[in-house]
């Protein structure tokens, strides 16, 4: 014992020696160098692997610590099983990977059971234990997800934040006002929903004590029903005279591909509320959208198929119009039909889990966590129904403002760092910042140890 003391404490000096230049550069950027191991796993290599790329990546999440990528991890070492003792790590650690956070360990997996005896070796001056090792288990369908959740808060010390799940707030006994018109369905006609297309979308009576309901299929031949839709559009079609479309309940189908989108009419927007949406069900398979949308300029750059339509022109005549001509239909296209050149630009869905063939009802709070983005302008309710292919039905499909709401709510930001930028723009800031990365990882590794 007193051996493996006297070798943390040296290596503890040891990875206190680099230049004050670089150590001043250090605190200022990271509070740790960070390095995971492969896990020891017998039998199984790669999933010993796959568990500690999870911890890896998870722990990459925590700015203030710089964790080494799996290649370079890979290169370094080979995996490093729990009863590898902590002094040979330590001395690793400050003569070979200039880091002073390692974890290690051995995994075993037995079925759906895993199981994993996790160590670590913190040479940090303020860290609290300098070894520690602790056993985590899980037997669920998600174990890295969990397991590393439990890892990298044993390296940390903190909680990890979670995103809001279904059930993290009860619903409230009583509402206002519903902020949609007819979210039962009874109303005469289709009032507060698109008219239903009579082939893939009914509202009719429902079983008793329902009163009206809103059926959907989705088992239906896909090409058909678009072209069908299509002709709506283009007025050449009507609901009160629908086609017979067949059954189709391939991966072909419209289940396998589209489904079917069923729309409110439109609900005014208040930034910074918050909102509860909640809908009666009876099968899985489905979700009800609460989709955000603004006018934009960037929206008027045509016009939908239905607008040239109505106007007696073809896609064709459009464009082959002078620039002025084209500008001059487009704006008196947005004046006259405003809603049609909105922009989507937030969703958040209820997502229709339950038991099939009865009713359940799920109700959940809109955003989860914070109030409604500010630039939101209209709301609109979508029921999406889609796979598996067959008969979705629904009742009570409502939006109300959240009654516990005092005052208006901040926006929660996204977590993600790569929220909003396209691929493009991620792959080359990734490629710079993982050559930043290796180069001061291979500057720290080169600075001599006294």
């Amino acid at each position: 014992m007193r051996l493996c003391v006297l070798a943390l404490m040296a290596a503890l000096a040891a990875s206190g020696s680099a230049t004050p230049a670089a150590r001043a550069e250090e605190k200022v950027k990271k509070q740790g160098f960070a390095i995971v191991f492969d896990f020891f796993c017998p039998g199984n290599e790669e999933y010993g692997k796959k568990l500690a790329n999870a911890v890896r990546m998870r722990l990459a999440r925590h700015k203030e610590l710089d964790v080494v990528d799996r290649l370079t991890t890979g290169d370094l070492s080979e995996p490093l099983p729990a009863d590898t003792g902590s002094a040979k790590v330590a001395k690793m650690m400050a003569d070979k990977l200039a880091v002073n956070i390692a974890v290690y360990g051995t995994v075993t997996r037995t079925g759906q059971a895993v199981r994993l005896e996790l160590c670590g070796v913190d040479l940090r001056p303020a860290a609290k234990k300098k070894v520690w090792k602790k056993t985590l288990q899980d037997n669920t369908h998600r174990p890295e997800a969990v397991l590393s959740k439990a890892a990298v808060e044993a390296v940390t010390g903190l909680a990890e934040w979670v995103p809001p799940e279904y059930g993290d707030e009860t619903e409230p006994k009583t509402f206002g006002k519903p902020l949609n018109v007819n979210g039962n369905f009874d109303a005469p006609g289709h009032a507060g929903w698109q008219e239903p297309d009579r082939v893939a979308s009914f509202i009719e009576r429902g079983p008793g004590g329902r009163g009206k309901i809103l059926r959907v299929r989705t088992d239906l031949e896909r090409w058909p029903y678009i072209n069908y839709i299509r002709a709506i559009r283009m007025g050449k079609a009507s609901p009160k005279n629908p086609p017979r479309i067949g059954r189709d309940t391939s991966m072909g189908g419209l289940a396998g591909f589209e489904g079917v989108h069923f729309k409110s009419d439109w609900i005014q927007a208040t930034p910074g509320q918050r909102y509860w949406l909640m809908a009666d069900f009876t099968r899985p398979g489905a979700k009800v959208f609460l989709k955000g949308f603004q006018k934009t300029e960037f929206a008027l750059d045509g016009l939908p198929e239905g607008v040239m339509a109505r106007m007696g022109i073809t896609p064709e005549q459009f464009t082959k119009m002078p620039e002025a001509r084209r500008k001059k239909l487009i704006a008196k296209a947005a004046k006259d039909e405003p809603k049609l050149f909105l922009r989507e630009c937030y969703r958040w869905y209820l997502n229709c889990r339950g038991k099939g063939g009865q009713w359940n009802h799920l109700a959940a709070p809109v955003p989860p966590r914070g109030g409604l983005p500010d630039g939101v302008e209209l709301l609109q309710i979508q029921v999406y129904s889609y796979w598996p292919p067959g008969e979705y039905k629904f009742d009570n499909v409502y939006l109300y403002k959240d009654p516990r709401q005092k005052a208006p709510l901040a926006e929660e930001k996204a977590r993600t760092p790569n929220y909003g930028k396209t691929s493009d723009i991620v792959e080359k800031e990734t490629a710079e910042k993982e050559k930043r990365k290796k180069k001061d990882q291979d500057k720290r590794r080169r600075t001599p140890s006294k």
